[in-house]
């Protein structure tokens, strides 16, 4: 008997196993991401909080670039928040981005 070919098959079910809990948790957050992006209540946090806070941050980029004297470490920390805030108030890119995730699997 060939232990090399048992070891072999046993890393290839975990892998698959793996791989299969893996597209399950990104199904999961899939649905409940379109779920929580077809809420009313969603919609109006968007609305009152986070589209504010996006162009507040702009508006503080902007007030900062034309100063005199720029502080580029407030700069850099200025940009990184409204590409977060951007990124993690588009539910919809989200979801089409962990679909593209769970197609590559």
């Amino acid at each position: 008997m060939n232990n090399s070919d048992l070891k072999l098959e046993d890393k290839e079910d975990s892998r698959l196993s793996f791989l299969q809990e893996k597209q399950g948790e990104l199904v999961r957050l899939v649905e409940t991401i379109n779920q929580v992006e077809t809420n009313e209540d969603w919609r109006k946090l968007k609305e009152l909080f986070l589209n504010g806070v996006v162009d507040k941050l702009e508006h503080q980029l902007r007030d900062e670039a034309g100063k005199q004297e720029v502080n580029l470490p407030k700069l850099y920390r200025l940009q990184g928040q409204i590409e977060w805030a951007k990124k993690y108030t588009n539910l919809k890119k989200i979801s089409d981005d962990k679909r593209l995730e769970i197609e590559n699997l």
